[in-house]
């Protein structure tokens, strides 16, 4: 009976991990599958996970509550279990799907934040729910799932969600059983709004709504509208940028970092799956693409453990900016195209972890708010990243005078038009060529700042 216990309380205690690892492209994948690419209301469940994913960071910061990171993570697995059994009404009644859509989106903006912030805490305290011999149970909860996602849809999409409701209710059970933490919804701050956070989220989502819409419906109007939008937002930013920069409280190569990791991340995944299924076959994504992908994240912490000890008496920093741009150059040739994504892979992995220690240990910024700071400008990344790229190709197939559809078509890997595919062949170029720049310009940053601090010393 000891054992049974022990086997539960594990398979309970690895919930919040499971969840915070896979609850961005799971429902990603169960909603996408809904799509038949014709009517808005089989695409909209899917453009509404998606668009409350990338900006429910700017919601939750827009709002000026005084909760704790500890009670934002219940909050998201309480709206999150909640998305779950509304989603498996959809099979009886769809539009349920939408409020799914909603709820599992929020919760996957938050949970990965306030989860990281709390174990970061419990730490501190020391105590820690996931030790080594857990992994067994992760591999056999993220077996089942896998095994679920490969179902016919009439039965993937109510047993995954099934599945996914019983980890939100013991990721419940474990959160509220650590020693450090009780739950407090009383204190509320007299200002409740951030407008500018606000603005931001209301933009990006409108924006997002209509790329994504356009993307699945292919329905150019609505790209123009989001295009223009993004240049009008990219304008305006760039002017408050220039305003703001005097006073940030991070140190620049900071941010810069955080954004450009945010923005490898959506180009590995958006541009990434469409190149690939493009230019090599749609048969071949997963061997050069998800698997390698999946395996970087595995093996991250060995491969920039192996670059730390390759290079011990170099700037740790400079460790991952270098890495960055070396698996970024094995982009460029087709027979590496899989170990530069491993490479990548790797990378964004092993630096999410790397800048989420340099956040906490910022006392510049609330504690509660460090790695919510550091999830809000890793998103402004992905986010800009996407809509920078499918300006690029608005951009490229205007002059090469082809119909707008055809950004449509590249981005749903629904053309074999000759001059679509170099097309796609030239933005490739530009994405890596732009950010290997990037990251050369944060490496003179870093660098820049390394020798003010030694001439201070």
């Amino acid at each position: 009976m000891s054992k049974l216990k022990e086997l539960a309380r594990n398979s309970l205690q690895v919930a919040p991990f499971i969840l915070s690892n896979t609850i961005i492209f799971i429902p990603y994948f169960l909603f996408l599958s809904l799509s038949d690419g014709e009517t808005m209301e089989k695409v909209l469940p899917f453009v509404l996970f998606y668009t409350f994913r990338m900006t429910g960071i700017f919601l939750l910061k827009s709002f000026k509550l005084a909760l704790t990171s500890f009670n934002i993570l219940i909050i998201s697995i309480l709206i999150g279990g909640a998305g779950c059994l509304i989603g498996m009404l959809g099979q009886f009644y769809f539009p349920t799907y939408l409020f799914s859509a909603v709820l599992l989106g929020l919760s996957a903006s938050w949970l990965p934040a306030a989860n990281t912030t709390v174990n970061y805490h419990e730490k501190q305290q020391g105590y820690s729910a996931l030790t080594g011999r857990k992994y067994l149970f992760i591999l056999v909860i993220l077996g089942g799932l896998i095994a679920s996602l490969m179902l016919t849809k009439e039965l993937r999409i109510p047993l995954v969600l099934a599945e996914y409701a019983l980890l939100y209710i013991a990721a419940y059970h474990t959160v509220t059983h650590y020693p450090d933490y009780e739950i407090d919804f009383n204190e509320v701050d007299q200002q409740v709004i951030s407008i500018k956070e606000f603005f931001l989220f209301l933009f990006f989502f409108v924006l997002l709504l209509f790329i994504r819409s356009a993307r699945l419906l292919l329905a150019p109007q609505l790209l123009d509208i989001g295009i223009i939008g993004f240049s009008a937002l990219f304008l305006i930013a760039a002017w408050y940028l220039n305003q703001q920069r005097k006073i940030w409280r991070l140190p620049l190569w900071l941010n810069l970092m955080t954004f450009a990791n945010g923005m490898c991340m959506n180009f590995l995944l958006l541009f990434g799956t469409f190149y690939v299924s493009l230019r090599l076959g749609i048969d071949r994504l997963t061997a050069n693409l998800y698997v390698p992908y999946v395996l970087g994240i595995v093996g991250a912490a060995v491969v920039i453990n192996c670059l730390y000890r390759l290079f011990p008496k170099v700037d740790p920093k400079i460790v991952h900016l270098g890495g960055f741009i070396l698996a970024l150059f094995l982009l460029f040739f087709r027979p590496l195209f899989p170990i530069g994504i491993f490479l990548l892979s790797c990378l964004i992995s092993a630096t999410g972890t790397f800048l989420n220690q340099q956040y906490y240990q910022e006392k510049i910024l609330p504690q509660d708010q460090r790695i919510i700071a550091k999830y809000s400008t890793q998103t402004k990344g992905s986010v800009s990243h996407q809509l920078l790229l499918m300006s690029i190709l608005w951009l490229l197939t205007k002059q090469a005078q082809l119909p707008a559809k055809t950004v449509l078509q590249i981005t749903a890997h629904k053309t074999h038009n000759p001059m679509a595919l170099q097309l796609v062949e030239h933005v490739h170029i530009i994405s890596i060529v732009g950010l290997m720049l990037f990251f050369s310009f944060i490496i003179y940053e870093v660098l820049k700042g390394n020798k003010m601090s030694s001439n201070d010393m």
